[in-house]
């Protein structure tokens, strides 16, 4: 399937019918992103809000200026190019030299957005798990302090038969069989 370019003229069904949900860490705050000026991070935030489920925002640098309420499209693309630059204001190695979007055919790629995603899996299963194991202990509590049926009383004989040495499946000499 051919992807769309996002234009002004053919978003107008397109765009208005996407919806997706994507979690934002609180440790972005503590990012280098977040020392950016205020222009670069609403830019970011909006293109984190726009990514297709393969991490790419398919958006040009105008339809990126409406969608982020910014000035001008020059405005997004002076912004655009601080996230395509690497990272200098962390010394350590970084994945894509602290890039954080690349320019592809249908807009821009979300270079970590996979990472991310994945991280968000493992917490989603990891909350999964703990709900389903204290489901399980809640009907296994639940289960024990419930209280216990009387038994009746051709199972009282039963049990007193196997107790007294008899075989068990005999109740007086009479066989189960």
């Amino acid at each position: 399937m051919d992807r769309l370019w996002l234009t002004e003229q053919n978003t107008q069904g397109i765009v208005s019918g996407m919806n997706s949900f994507v979690p934002i860490f609180s440790k972005m705050v503590d990012s280098s992103v977040w020392e950016e000026p205020y222009n670069v991070r609403i830019l970011w935030t909006t293109m984190l809000a726009l990514k297709d489920s393969d991490h790419v925002v398919r958006y040009n640098p105008f339809m990126l200026r409406k969608r982020a309420n910014m000035e001008s499209e020059q405005e997004v693309m002076d912004c655009l190019a601080v996230l395509m630059a690497p990272d200098l204001k962390r010394l350590e190695p970084q994945p894509h030299q602290g890039r954080r979007i690349e320019k592809v055919d249908d807009g821009y790629l979300i270079l970590n957005g996979q990472l991310y995603e994945d991280m968000m899996r493992e917490i989603s299963r990891k909350v999964y798990k703990a709900r389903k194991e204290r489901e399980y202990r809640d009907k296994k509590r639940q289960a024990e302090s419930k209280p216990k049926m009387s038994k009746t009383p051709a199972e009282r004989l039963f049990e007193q038969s196997d107790q007294n040495g008899h075989e068990q499946g005999t109740i007086r000499g009479v066989s189960s069989e």
